[in-house]
C-alpha cells in the first residue's frame, strides 16, 4: 500500500514540476514578445517581411505568390 501512495505522490510532483515549466516558457515568450514590441523591433521584422514579398514588383505577381506561399 505505501509503494502505491510513493508512486502517486512521485508522478504529480513530476506533472507539477512539467507544467510549471511550461507554464513560465509561456510567460517568458510573452514577455519577450512585449519586449521586441516596445522597443520597434517586431514592427521592423514585420516591415521587412512585408516588403519582401512586395519589393521588386509594381504589380502583385500571382505566380511568384503562390510560390512563395507553397514555400512557406
Amino acid at each position: 500500500m505505501l509503494d502505491v501512495l510513493r508512486e502517486e505522490s512521485a508522478q504529480s510532483t513530476v506533472e507539477y514540476a512539467i507544467v510549471t515549466m511550461a507554464l513560465l516558457s509561456i510567460v517568458l515568450a510573452i514577455a519577450g514578445l512585449w519586449r521586441a514590441g516596445t522597443d520597434g523591433r517586431l514592427a521592423a521584422s514585420a516591415a521587412r517581411a512585408a516588403s519582401h514579398g512586395v519589393a521588386s514588383m509594381s504589380v502583385i505577381d500571382a505566380a511568384a505568390g503562390a510560390k512563395d506561399i507553397a514555400l512557406y
